[in-house]
């Protein structure tokens, strides 16, 4: 396995250049035409890696070095899955606030340049996600300069679209919250992992699981004993190659976001995705811990609610939060919504997806061999701590941390934002599943000699701070 952990001591996002233009002539660059007069820092660390990790190492400093050539081939299709979960934050407002939210557009450009390279106008490139259901996301596209990434191809001859997976939306009318189907540019087919699940038992058990916002009862007609089904984007089943682009971050049911997270965003319906099991953990649930009255009846309001959406009844926003402001002020139990270090749901469906993804073929049949290529990039100049995915404060790490396997990829960051592995049962059973890891020691290599050490080894000094959840419980 393969990584590169590429780190500045000061490093920032492009400005005044909405292209995401690189600020040089680089041999191989495709568009010499078209060069910034002002910095592009990102594009420059992303190249500096690929020469470190001497990928195509022949070629490099020449018109013909293809770095990413190792992993893609003439005439493969190319899925690049950014993190795009919300057009805003709302606890952190402003530039610095979305830089630690969604991955930033100047780092898929510059991976663009180099994909289109390596396919050499071949094949097909696709970029998409699933944000989550109230992302205003031809918002988020024009706000923060995707939208320009495709006008720049699109004035090149080249049709690169940035895609939403979703298949519904939630839409905010007059103070009312209402659900609105969706027709995305990529079907999803259902693909039941049966056996091969981590959900799995041999009978059908009466276990409610939840995913906040949507109809409980469909999701757990999708998920009961043998039975666990996904609905994965034709997006993904296609790809020959998956270039995962997360945006590190606390997690508040997951501990963190990283490579394993991002990949949830493939699958285009929600109602397919446990994020918590109903009660609390006395009563064999994890949404919350103490048996706790109002706790009980915050979660059954939310059962309510997300009915009334599926049926597209409006339902007053305002109404349901001054009734759940009520009992939150009562409840004993300091936790909700599976949003803590007690969740044992959400890791078993982000496993299920990662599966899927490195197994299922074009007609989503699971095989006993990779179907396709993941490598990830992630994007680390500004990461989120704090309450994420959707709150998240900046934590400036300025960094680019490349892997060609996800659990290694999350092994290493989870050591870089100073979490101990052992504490979070995502990857406490990634490592032990032999489909997804196969290694036991890790050696990082890293442009700065401080950090190229075995992964124990290195002191890390970024310390992020956890979700309130996770607080005292997820740190080494």
């Amino acid at each position: 396995m393969n990584n590169f952990f590429w780190h500045e001591d000061i490093a920032e996002y492009p400005k005044n250049n909405p292209s995401f233009n690189p600020d040089q002539v680089y041999p191989e660059y495709p568009f010499c035409e078209n060069v910034s007069d002002s910095p592009n820092q990102v594009y420059q660390m992303i190249r500096s890696l690929f020469i470190s990790m001497k990928l195509d190492c022949e070629n490099i400093g020449k018109a013909t070095w293809n770095p990413l050539g190792e992993f893609i081939k003439q005439g493969n299709t190319v899925l690049i899955k950014p993190n795009l979960v919300k057009h805003e934050n709302s606890a952190n407002k402003g530039r610095k606030g979305m830089e630690c939210l969604v991955t930033h557009p100047s780092v898929i450009r510059c991976i663009l340049d180099y994909v289109i390279i390596a396919l050499g106008r071949t094949g097909k490139i696709i970029v998409a996600d699933a944000p989550v259901q109230g992302c205003d996301f031809e918002r988020l596209k024009k706000s923060w300069g995707y939208d320009k990434i495709e006008k720049f191809y699109r004035d090149k001859g080249i049709f690169i679209s940035i895609d939403d997976l979703r298949d519904s939306k939630v839409i905010s009318k007059g103070g009312h919250l209402k659900s609105e189907a969706m027709t995305p540019k990529y079907n999803g087919k259902i693909i039941n992992l049966g056996k091969h699940s981590y959900f799995f038992t041999p009978e059908k058990k009466n276990i409610n699981y939840r995913i906040t916002n949507y109809d409980y009862r469909i999701l757990n007609s999708n998920h009961n004993g043998a039975v666990h089904k996904y609905c994965i984007s034709e997006s993904l089943l296609q790809a020959d190659v998956i270039i995962n682009i997360p945006k590190p971050k606390s997690h508040r049911k997951a501990g963190y976001t990283g490579a394993l997270k991002n990949m949830i965003g493939v699958n285009t319906s929600k109602e397919f995705l446990p994020h918590h099991t109903k009660g609390s953990k006395y009563h064999g649930g994890d949404e919350y811990l103490e048996k706790d009255l109002f706790s009980y009846t915050i979660g059954r309001i939310h059962d309510i609610k997300d009915i009334l959406n599926k049926k597209k009844i409006y339902w007053s926003d305002k109404t349901f939060d001054s009734l759940c402001k009520l009992l939150l002020s009562r409840k004993k139990s300091s936790f909700s919504e599976g949003s803590w270090w007690g969740n044992n749901t959400i890791w078993k469906t982000i496993l299920d997806i990662n599966i899927i993804a490195l197994y299922a073929n074009k007609d989503g049949k699971l095989s006993r061999y990779p179907q396709r290529k993941i490598i990830s990039i992630g994007d680390m100049i500004c990461c989120g701590e704090g309450e994420g995915p959707l709150l998240p404060s900046p934590k400036q790490v300025s960094g680019i941390l490349f892997c060609d396997n996800s659990v290694e990829f999350d092994l290493i960051l989870v050591h870089i934002m100073g979490f101990d592995k052992k504490k979070i049962p995502l990857l406490v059973n990634a490592v032990e599943d032999k489909r997804l890891y196969k290694e036991d020691d890790i050696y990082i290599n890293s442009n700065k000699e401080t950090f190229c050490k075995k992964i124990d080894e290195v002191e890390w000094d970024f310390a992020f701070r956890p979700s309130s959840g996770w607080a005292g419980m997820i740190e080494k």
